[in-house]
């Protein structure tokens, strides 16, 4: 396989700032790709430097064939940026969590099904219930169960007695 070439958009020392410098850790392994790949003491193969960091050898040439056309910026992580737009806009999420300090229209308490109904019928927004749950979660609430109680249990005013006895005593 022919050896591919190395454009220098950057000398070897800049590169190795960029590679100590970076934070990000999927960049930093290519940065630090790319410095060994650009060094001229040591002239390395991609598969080389590959074993090096970590990578594949096919890795390494993706990344080499992208810092080749790019420039520095073929080296920035891909993933950024790449998500949808959020469902809610900031106000709408405002009014949600206001919405969700009082109760629910039907009664009982929140869930996420509820939540996404809300929200599909004040603004038109159609989510999954888990969707629901999740902006119930992300805007600081959590699970609220009623406890348990026993079938055969004492009703409210039977407790209050037999505590006021137990503290009189």
């Amino acid at each position: 396989m022919p050896r591919l070439p190395f454009v220098r958009h950057r000398t070897a020392n800049q590169i190795r700032q960029k590679y100590r410098a970076c934070r990000h850790p999927v960049e930093k392994v290519r940065w630090h790709a790319l410095w060994l790949l650009a060094r001229t003491d040591e002239p390395r193969t991609p598969a080389q430097a590959g074993g090096l960091v970590g990578l594949s050898a096919v890795t390494v040439r993706v990344v080499l064939h992208r810092w080749n056309a790019h420039g520095p910026a073929g080296v920035a992580a891909g993933r950024k940026g790449n998500g949808s737009s959020p469902k809610l806009t900031a106000r709408q999420r405002d009014a949600l969590y206001a919405a969700l300090q009082k109760r629910p229209p039907d009664g009982g308490l929140w869930t996420g099904p509820k939540a996404a109904r809300y929200v599909r019928d004040r603004w038109g927004v159609v989510v999954c219930p888990q969707t629901g749950w999740r902006w119930l979660r992300g805007l600081g609430f959590t699970l609220q169960v009623p406890r348990p109680s026993h079938p055969r249990s004492a009703d409210r005013p039977t407790r209050r007695r037999w505590k006021k006895t137990c503290d009189a005593g």
